[in-house]
């Protein structure tokens, strides 16, 4: 009877913690947006009223994902995963096409229905953590590489392709994350860590603008006119921020200072408006999202809820490092965004989603 009030009681408090930092991450994500976009919004004679709305919009198709995703069992989306990573393999691969997908600063990584903008590598990441759980927890460790490497590769090189290599790296990790969790160890783990570094590297010198491109941001001010222009007034905006900030949309950040500030670079946002503190409270937060993720993993007897768990948390750790490293400049810039707090539809949407299914985990979690 002990064990299972204290079973009980640790799940109220994972639920309460979890669902809490979502919503408080949500809050001041759909803040800053709004505030990063105010001033671009009127510059372009729009509607600060239409500007709101597409965010209430993607919040309220992002809950009701994570709610959908909660709701139904997670064998049911084991089931489906084949299926849904063949559909977002099939986007990935028509979203190239001439006419078919959007390009955007000579990335084909989007379709364009109307005002709404669909980037289907999010959807891609979702489908592969569902699809990497199934493969572990039908396989020994002895037959899990091949499959893992064969799929991963795949779909990062499509991925690589668009080009998106931010996602792509993310896409690495969760297929690393797999064979981590699915218990391979040593020799084989360390030579398929050591192969995707190499091929990371591999690609990223493979053409001359990439190659500047990640390079540059070991010597930014070198490059402040062309390649790091991003970085630079994004080091500017902290420098500015100080301890306390100047204030919420007060920063030059939120004027246009830099560069797709709502977007990939809203932690640059953070840290004029709320400096040093407030930047740390979010990264805080976003951690404690993770760490809880992990504690969950760890706790969980069925081993697909256990993968999928653990490779969420990945998800978000890989991403939250990559976006806020090259927003600080200890990372090159890969373009993505900073989960739950970048504008974005696409990401908030598959976010929740990845989200809904630790909800519903939590739900009906089964301790060991």
């Amino acid at each position: 009877m002990t064990t299972y009030v204290r079973g009980a009681l640790e799940r109220i408090r994972l639920q309460a913690t979890f669902y809490w930092l979502v919503l408080i991450l949500l809050a001041v994500g759909a803040i800053l947006e709004v505030a990063a976009a105010y001033v671009a919004t009127i510059a372009a004679h729009a509607s600060i009223t239409s500007l709101i709305s597409h965010e209430v919009l993607w919040l309220v198709i992002g809950g009701v994902a994570f709610v959908v995703m909660t709701v139904v069992p997670l064998r049911v989306w084991l089931k489906l995963a084949p299926l849904l990573l063949l559909v977002a393999a099939a986007m990935l691969l028509a979203v190239m096409l001439p006419g078919v997908g959007r390009s955007v600063g000579g990335a084909d990584r989007w379709f364009q229905f109307g005002p709404i903008q669909v980037q289907p590598s999010e959807f891609a990441k979702l489908a592969l953590v569902l699809f990497l759980a199934r493969l572990v927890t039908s396989r020994r460790p002895t037959q899990l590489v091949g499959p893992v490497i064969v799929v991963t590769a795949l779909m990062a090189g499509v991925i690589f392709l668009e080009p998106d290599m931010g996602t792509a790296m993310i896409v690495f990790s969760l297929g690393l994350g797999a064979l981590y969790v699915g218990g391979v160890r040593g020799r084989a783990l360390t030579a398929v860590t050591g192969a995707s570094v190499l091929i990371g590297v591999i690609g990223a010198f493979s053409s001359t603008y990439r190659r500047l491109r990640l390079l540059s941001f070991l010597h930014p001010w070198e490059y402040r006119a062309s390649y790091s222009y991003q970085e630079v007034q994004a080091l500017n905006s902290f420098a500015s921020g100080h301890l306390l900030g100047t204030g919420l949309g007060t920063g030059l950040a939120n004027w246009g200072y830099v560069p797709n500030a709502q977007t990939d670079f809203i932690f640059a946002v953070v840290g004029q408006d709320f400096g040093l503190l407030g930047s740390v409270v979010i990264l805080l937060l976003i951690v404690a999202l993770v760490v809880v993720i992990f504690q969950l993993s760890e706790q969980l007897a069925d081993p697909a809820e256990r993968t999928l768990t653990f490779l969420i948390a990945v998800w978000l750790m890989v991403q939250t490092t990559l976006n806020i490293g090259a927003v600080i400049g200890l990372l090159p810039v890969t373009g993505v965004p900073l989960p739950l707090i970048s504008a974005g539809g696409s990401s908030t949407v598959v976010t929740l989603a990845a989200l809904g299914l630790v909800g519903g985990v939590l739900r009906r979690r089964r301790i060991v």
